[in-house]
């Protein structure tokens, strides 16, 4: 197996704290909002099915 080691720039290459919260977020947002379109269709599919019977 291979020894991987990463290391973190300092200086201005160094994500600020700020940016990394600000990507979680928007990545987070983001995952949410695609769950909630993928779900779309079948919550519309099992309204249809309901307002049949």
């Amino acid at each position: 197996m291979a020894n991987i080691t990463t290391t973190e720039r300092g200086g201005a290459a160094a994500m600020t704290g700020a940016k990394k919260v600000f990507w979680f977020v928007a990545l987070w947002m983001a995952g949410v909002g695609g769950a909630m379109l993928l779900a779309l269709p079948f919550k519309l599919l099992i309204r249809l099915g309901t307002a049949i019977h």
